[in-house]
């Protein structure tokens, strides 16, 4: 199943939106990583992330974002997608 989540994010300066991405890209199934910065202030930046993929797992996502101290707000959305591979 293609699956796709749209987050709304809260992550520090650092790590950069690049490794952000390269690791998010890691995940088993993941197929596209999307990240819009929202909102800057001194400390924190707000993102929108679109992450594209095959049987995503919503808790391995969060927990890769927790690993790079990025905290979930909100799923503010998900489509799921019936795959060629499943008919």
């Amino acid at each position: 199943m293609k699956v796709q989540y749209y987050l709304d994010i809260l992550k520090p300066h650092q790590p950069g939106l690049d490794l952000l991405a390269r690791t998010l890209m890691d995940i088993n199934g993941v197929k596209k990583v999307r990240i819009k910065v929202d909102e800057l202030d001194q400390k924190t930046a707000s993102l929108h992330i679109n992450i594209t993929g095959i049987n995503l797992s919503l808790e391995e996502i969060t927990e890769v974002l927790g690993s790079m101290n990025c905290a979930l707000h909100s799923v503010d959305e998900v489509v799921c997608e019936a795959t060629e591979e499943l008919d």
